[in-house]
């Protein structure tokens, strides 16, 4: 049986929204643990909060490396990706909504005939 080395729970969240790789952010993570433990004892509350506070400093560094190594195109994409997917989401609760409507309006209807028969 492998074991594998723990990673917070939010490192996939943090990955995506740092537009980072997953296995990056492990690697950004093992490194501010390194550094943790050197300023608190391995474990406690307080080497947590640290590793986490370097691991959010390490990805935005990160971030920002790979901003201006695009020349300003990565934020561009990855805005234009976000406006597609608010746009996606608006049209499937839109059509939701249409749904509903006519289920509602089909209930009522029904419900009309039944009363004057």
């Amino acid at each position: 049986m492998r074991t594998y080395p723990k990673t917070p729970k939010i490192l996939p969240w943090l990955a995506k929204k740092a537009g980072i790789s997953e296995s990056r952010a492990a690697t950004l993570w093992h490194e501010a643990e390194r550094w943790a433990g050197h300023r608190a004892k391995t474990g406690s509350s307080l080497y947590f909060k640290l590793a986490v506070d370097r691991l959010l400093e390490l990805a935005l560094a990160e971030s920002l490396r790979a901003d201006a190594a695009s020349f300003g195109w990565r934020p561009w994409a990855r805005a234009q990706a976000r406006l597609w997917a608010v746009s996606m989401q608006v049209a499937q609760q839109g059509s939701a909504l249409t749904a509903r409507g006519w289920r509602l309006v089909s209930s009522a209807t029904r419900q009309q005939q039944q009363q004057m028969s």
